[in-house]
């Protein structure tokens, strides 16, 4: 018997030798109470008793049940500090969405297409492998682990959820969530702490996608500490090959770095063997992006304002730290506020955002 398992065997033991006697016991306890009882209410205690088991079983049938539907879609066990929540709101199934559903929405996202490109050859190959499949013929085993590569604010984490999706609808994965993390959630900073916390992050992601962002930072010189970093790229290969079946890991990070991450270990260039590219987007489609997100907030933007902004895009856009459409969340965050301040003054649409707003916003005069 392990020494984790000993104290709650003593207490079980313990409760078991103080509870029996005052049970059992004809002079005190349960026994002697129903001894006194009259016919009539030992009827009613009868009655209550096995009310009370019913009641128990239904309880129990409950949690149960929730409890195999949650493990249909991958959730953990939560023991029995979750039974309550078990029994009054277990967690509801989402279904599952079509292929097709789901590169509709790839398609309507903007820019990306030798993405969208790599996509819809994914969804044909996995595809044709099941009618195969249907037909008793072969399938050889292709590794389903990606590198995305590309700059940041690109659609990376969206299409790896969306392949996700993907993989579920077609029983590829059994739950194809996404689970996304970077270094720090992997490394930790003392010795044999990496690997735990690696692993838990491997289980959650278990029939599902494990998504690591920046992914050359666990790489020797990618980093500090780049010793923790190693550990936790071994402990992710060996889960990998463990759980073949069970888990894609898609690791994404700037072009050139993530060439060298996986030249690093002969064991990542075995199973990290497709590359999906992500472009950077042009002014155009960071102009349409602006125009979207504007939309969802119930902003307008004003006609011509791809003009004001064009000369801005193309300059800023050659930075070092230049994140795509993550500027262009920013940059309409900016132009509400100096819209707040003009309408404060001038009075105006709230609804309009003007192009002195946006250039405002990007630190011009108007």
């Amino acid at each position: 018997m392990s020494k984790s398992a000993i104290l709650p065997f003593a207490a079980s033991g313990l409760v078991v030798a103080v509870l029996t006697p005052l049970l059992l016991s004809t002079d005190y306890g349960p026994v002697a109470w129903w001894n006194a009882a009259g016919p009539e209410l030992r009827w009613k205690a009868a009655i209550g008793i096995a009310v009370a088991l019913l009641a128990a079983l239904g309880l129990a049938a409950t949690a149960t049940a929730a409890r195999k539907a949650e493990a249909g879609l991958g959730q953990p066990a939560g023991g029995l500090l979750a039974l309550p929540r078990l029994i009054v709101a277990p967690r509801r199934v989402v279904e599952a969405r079509s292929p097709e559903a789901v590169i509709a929405n790839l398609e309507a996202m903007v820019g990306l297409a030798p993405v969208k490109r790599e996509v819809n050859a994914l969804i044909a190959r996995l595809e044709l492998e099941q009618r195969r499949r249907a037909e008793g013929l072969p399938v050889a085993a292709i590794s389903q682990h990606m590198v995305f590569t590309g700059p940041p604010g690109v659609g990376k984490t969206e299409v790896a959820r969306a392949i996700g999706e993907i993989y579920r609808s077609l029983e590829v994965l059994r739950r194809g969530h996404l689970v996304e993390v970077d270094r720090a959630a992997l490394v930790a900073g003392y010795v044999g702490q990496t690997a735990a916390r690696t692993l838990e992050k491997c289980h959650e992601a278990l029939d599902g996608i494990l998504f690591i962002d920046e992914a050359y930072t666990l790489a020797e010189g990618g980093g500090g500490g780049s010793d923790f970093g190693k550990e936790a790229i071994d402990t992710l290969l060996k889960f990998m090959e463990d759980n073949r079946d069970r888990i894609i890991v898609i690791v994404a990070g700037y072009t050139n770095d993530m060439r060298r991450f996986i030249d690093t270990n002969p064991g990542l260039a075995g199973r990290f063997t497709k590359t999906v590219a992500f472009p950077p987007y042009s002014p155009k489609d960071l102009c349409e992006i602006l125009r979207r997100m504007a939309a969802r907030q119930q902003f307008t933007l004003p006609e011509g304002f791809e003009a004001a902004l064009t000369p801005w895009l193309a300059q800023r856009s050659r930075a070092d730290d230049w994140s795509n459409a993550r500027e262009m969340r920013t940059l309409l965050e900016k132009a509400r506020e100096a819209q707040a301040a003009r309408v404060a003054l001038q009075g105006g649409d709230l609804r309009r955002l003007e192009i002195v707003d946006l250039l405002r916003a990007t630190g011009e005069d108007a």
